[in-house]
Protein backbone atom coordinates (compact mmCIF):
# COMPACT_ATOMS: atom_id res chain seq x y z
CA UNK A 1 0.00 0.00 0.00
CA UNK A 2 1.32 3.47 -0.85
CA UNK A 3 2.15 6.19 1.63
CA UNK A 4 0.37 9.47 0.90
CA UNK A 5 1.40 12.87 2.25
CA UNK A 6 -1.07 15.47 3.43
CA UNK A 7 -0.61 19.07 4.53
CA UNK A 8 -2.99 21.50 6.26
CA UNK A 9 -5.13 23.60 3.96
CA UNK A 10 -4.36 27.31 4.34
CA UNK A 11 -2.42 27.31 7.63
CA UNK A 12 0.34 25.59 9.60
CA UNK A 13 -0.41 22.88 12.12
CA UNK A 14 0.83 23.29 15.69
CA UNK A 15 0.87 19.52 16.36
CA UNK A 16 2.89 18.11 13.46
CA UNK A 17 5.65 19.70 11.42
CA UNK A 18 4.16 20.55 8.03
CA UNK A 19 3.07 17.22 6.56
CA UNK A 20 1.76 13.89 7.72
CA UNK A 21 2.18 10.52 6.06
CA UNK A 22 -0.76 8.13 5.86
CA UNK A 23 -0.74 4.56 4.55
CA UNK A 24 -3.79 4.17 2.32
CA UNK A 25 -5.05 1.86 -0.36
CA UNK A 26 -4.93 3.28 -3.89
CA UNK A 27 -8.72 3.00 -4.09
CA UNK A 28 -9.28 4.94 -0.81
CA UNK A 29 -10.64 8.48 -1.06
CA UNK A 30 -8.22 11.25 -0.05
CA UNK A 31 -8.55 12.41 3.55
CA UNK A 32 -10.45 15.64 4.13
CA UNK A 33 -9.38 16.16 7.75
CA UNK A 34 -6.15 15.45 9.59
CA UNK A 35 -6.47 12.39 11.88
CA UNK A 36 -4.16 14.12 14.41
CA UNK A 37 -5.44 17.70 14.70
CA UNK A 38 -8.72 17.76 12.75
CA UNK A 39 -7.71 20.59 10.37
CA UNK A 40 -8.72 20.39 6.73
CA UNK A 41 -5.92 18.80 4.70
CA UNK A 42 -5.09 18.23 1.08
CA UNK A 43 -3.11 15.39 -0.46
CA UNK A 44 0.09 16.53 -2.09
CA UNK A 45 2.34 15.04 -4.70
CA UNK A 46 5.46 13.69 -3.05
CA UNK A 47 8.56 11.77 -3.95
CA UNK A 48 8.20 8.25 -5.26
CA UNK A 49 10.72 5.46 -5.12
CA UNK A 50 10.84 2.73 -7.72
CA UNK A 51 12.93 -0.41 -7.73
CA UNK A 52 12.90 -2.02 -11.14
CA UNK A 53 14.87 -5.03 -9.99
CA UNK A 54 18.04 -4.46 -12.00
CA UNK A 55 21.26 -2.95 -10.80
CA UNK A 56 23.05 -0.19 -12.69
CA UNK A 57 26.80 0.20 -12.65
CA UNK A 58 28.97 2.80 -14.33
CA UNK A 59 29.87 0.55 -17.28
CA UNK A 60 26.25 -0.28 -18.00
CA UNK A 61 25.26 3.38 -17.62
CA UNK A 62 27.99 4.33 -20.13
CA UNK A 63 26.61 1.78 -22.61
CA UNK A 64 23.23 3.50 -22.31
CA UNK A 65 24.82 6.92 -22.99
CA UNK A 66 25.06 8.22 -19.41
CA UNK A 67 28.09 9.62 -17.61
CA UNK A 68 28.60 8.62 -13.98
CA UNK A 69 30.40 10.80 -11.45
CA UNK A 70 31.58 10.11 -7.90
CA UNK A 71 31.94 12.85 -5.31
CA UNK A 72 35.56 13.03 -4.15
CA UNK A 73 35.21 16.05 -1.87
CA UNK A 74 32.93 19.02 -1.33
CA UNK A 75 32.36 20.66 -4.72
CA UNK A 76 34.40 18.09 -6.73
CA UNK A 77 33.16 15.10 -8.71
CA UNK A 78 35.35 12.61 -10.60
CA UNK A 79 34.17 10.73 -13.70
CA UNK A 80 33.68 7.01 -13.12
CA UNK A 81 32.31 6.01 -16.52
CA UNK A 82 30.94 7.36 -19.79
CA UNK A 83 31.86 10.33 -21.95
CA UNK A 84 32.44 13.83 -20.69
CA UNK A 85 34.90 15.77 -18.56
CA UNK A 86 37.18 13.84 -16.21
CA UNK A 87 36.37 16.14 -13.28
CA UNK A 88 33.64 18.63 -12.37
CA UNK A 89 34.71 21.35 -9.94
CA UNK A 90 32.26 23.82 -8.44
CA UNK A 91 33.34 27.34 -7.61
CA UNK A 92 33.35 28.38 -3.95
CA UNK A 93 30.31 30.56 -4.70
CA UNK A 94 28.45 27.56 -6.19
CA UNK A 95 29.28 25.40 -3.17
CA UNK A 96 28.11 28.14 -0.78
CA UNK A 97 24.88 28.61 -2.78
CA UNK A 98 24.09 24.88 -2.68
CA UNK A 99 24.78 24.72 1.06
CA UNK A 100 22.54 27.74 1.68
CA UNK A 101 19.78 26.22 -0.46
CA UNK A 102 19.85 22.83 1.27
CA UNK A 103 20.02 24.28 4.77
CA UNK A 104 16.66 23.68 6.47
CA UNK A 105 14.67 26.75 7.35
CA UNK A 106 12.13 27.03 10.15
CA UNK A 107 8.79 28.68 9.47
CA UNK A 108 7.65 31.18 12.09
CA UNK A 109 4.52 30.03 13.88
CA UNK A 110 1.65 32.50 13.73
CA UNK A 111 -0.57 31.97 16.77
CA UNK A 112 -3.28 34.35 15.59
Amino acid sequence: MPIYEYEPEGRDCLIFDGRIEVIQNISDKPLEYCPTCGLEVRRIISRATFNLGSTMNSERAAQKGFTTFKRVEKGKWEKVGGEGPDMIVGTPEDVAAVEAETKPTKKPIDLD
